[in-house]
């Protein structure tokens, strides 16, 4: 997976046209994941989200935490802070740290997973990029906040189903944010845009590209795309990320409403 570019301040609207090719190449990888009805291997339609379930204040000794469940993708996400910091007389605003892992049994590979690798730095590092422009961070200067993340089965991309479930953790804490903030990849297969990709489709040699947006704001925050694509091509599938990050923003906006009648009904 690679590292989601910064575009922070920049708008959906002026996005369209950025990334373009000469290539006009029909892109037409595993020919056997969409049938002659349209439905994927999973029963989906190309614009239809994996299941989607979340759980709140699963650790108790955590400021905020989030299980979440989408597709047969399982992570838990836990945020300590804000809490002070090493004192810095120039830092204005809360450090965002994130460590990130995964349970040796969450891929179908048996491979060793060594502390620390290079991909885990990476999506460490795009996490916290992330968020250090979503949190309001001037609201807690010389402070820091921790996010911890755990895989504990994966199914394709892990940088999306992180975001999404970090964003709903940082809500259960109670710590200011500018907006929500949703993530979704797009494939182009078989001459489709097809949204939130498990990881059979992930695999595939085909054109990805993974929007990062607060939709409220109508901001970007991050954007990578795995191929030079047309630019026709790569404005569908910009396109159909966006509607899937509306998607996801509907879910996620409701499993807090959920959780806050839960929370008043009992007090």
């Amino acid at each position: 997976m690679s590292t989601p570019m910064d575009t922070s301040s920049l708008p959906i609207k002026n996005k369209s046209n950025q990334l373009t090719s000469t290539l006009t190449t029909d892109y037409i990888a595993g020919s056997d994941l969409i049938s002659i009805e349209g439905y994927r291997q999973d029963g989906r339609k190309p614009n239809e989200l994996r299941h989607f379930r979340v759980s709140f204040n699963v650790v108790p000794d955590a400021d905020g935490s989030c299980y979440m469940e989408h597709g047969n993708c399982k992570l838990l996400a836990t945020i300590y802070g804000p809490y002070e910091g090493e004192s810095r007389s120039n830092q204005e605003q809360a450090i965002i740290t994130c460590d990130f892992s995964m349970t040796s049994y969450c891929v179908s590979e048996r491979r060793l997973r060594t502390f620390g690798d290079m991909k885990s730095q990476r999506l460490q590092m795009a996490i916290q990029r992330v968020f250090q422009q979503a949190i309001i961070t001037e609201t807690y200067p010389k402070s820091q906040i921790d996010i911890y993340l755990k895989i504990l089965q994966s199914d394709g991309n892990d940088y999306s189903p992180c975001v999404n479930a970090t964003t709903l953790a940082f809500i259960n804490a109670g710590i200011p944010m500018k907006d929500f903030v949703c993530s979704s990849t797009v494939g182009y297969i078989q001459n489709k845009c097809i949204i939130d990709l498990n990881q059979q489709e992930e695999q595939q040699k085909s054109p990805q590209l993974t929007l990062t947006i607060m939709p409220q704001r109508d901001d970007i925050v991050a954007l990578t795309c795995e191929s030079r694509v047309h630019h026709d091509i790569y404005n569908e599938m910009l396109d159909a990320a966006t509607r899937a990050n509306l998607q996801l923003f509907d879910l996620m906006k409701q499993a807090v409403i959920n959780q806050l009648k839960t929370v008043l009904h009992v007090l």
